[in-house]
């Protein structure tokens, strides 16, 4: 299995409902590895750290709106290297 990290840029309604959180018990329920923050520009940065089929069930589920409460405008993503990642975890900045 190759495992792969991957950045999402994720912008709208992200920051002050809950984001962070909601993502964090979301992630542990699904064995997601990785980490979430919140940004100065109002967006949130969520790392993954995983396989590819982790890192599609994350886009799938961010198409599907992410968590209750957040309204998400748009996201991308590029690919980052990175050293395993063995949770996941809230950071902030």
């Amino acid at each position: 299995m190759a495992v792969l990290g991957r950045y999402f840029y994720i912008y709208g309604r992200v920051q002050g409902v809950g984001f962070r959180y909601q993502t964090y018990h979301w992630a542990n329920q699904n064995g997601i590895k990785g980490f979430v923050c919140n940004r100065d520009d109002g967006s949130v940065k969520l790392a993954i750290y995983g396989s590819e089929q982790d890192i599609e069930f994350v886009d799938e589920w961010l198409k599907a709106g992410g968590p209750p409460g957040a309204k998400i405008d748009h996201f991308f993503s590029e690919t980052w290297k990175t050293e395993p990642i063995a949770d996941f975890s809230v950071r902030y900045q």
